[in-house]
């Protein structure tokens, strides 16, 4: 799906407000190098079970990627950690809103209780052109 064509009439709200154009919710997580290849198995099927179960959900990408460069809360790790980034593709932002005002919160209790890794952050990418 793509974006409708920008013209010069659109307002900063209307660039920045998804609406019901598809969005990636994008999870970056630090994890233990010593557990990563265990923590990827499980990625997995947590993903793929999101992506069957949660309404809107359609599709998810896992990568990993170098150490992020320039994040200065990550420059005492060294080596020692493996950096995973998850994109979800959603059909819409009301979708991401309904998933985390209702599930989110709890799976993130329960992945840190199970795995003990925190989350780098977070971010919703909006669409807003595809060539």
């Amino acid at each position: 799906m793509t974006a409708p064509a920008l013209t010069a009439d659109d307002s900063l709200a209307s660039l920045t407000c998804a609406g019901d154009a598809p969005i990636i919710y994008e999870v970056n997580l630090s994890v233990p190098r010593d557990r990563a290849r265990e923590y990827l198995r499980y990625l997995d099927s947590f993903t793929r079970n999101v992506c069957a179960t949660v309404p809107g959900f359609t599709k998810c990408s896992v990568y990993t990627q170098p150490k992020p460069s320039g994040l200065h809360w990550l420059s005492d790790e060294g080596d020692v950690k493996v950096y995973i980034v998850v994109h979800y593709h959603i059909d819409s932002e009301k979708h991401l809103d309904d998933y985390l005002s209702t599930a989110q919160d709890s799976i993130s209790k329960q992945d840190q209780n199970i795995w003990g890794f925190l989350v780098v952050n977070r971010r919703i990418l909006r669409l807003q052109f595809s060539l």
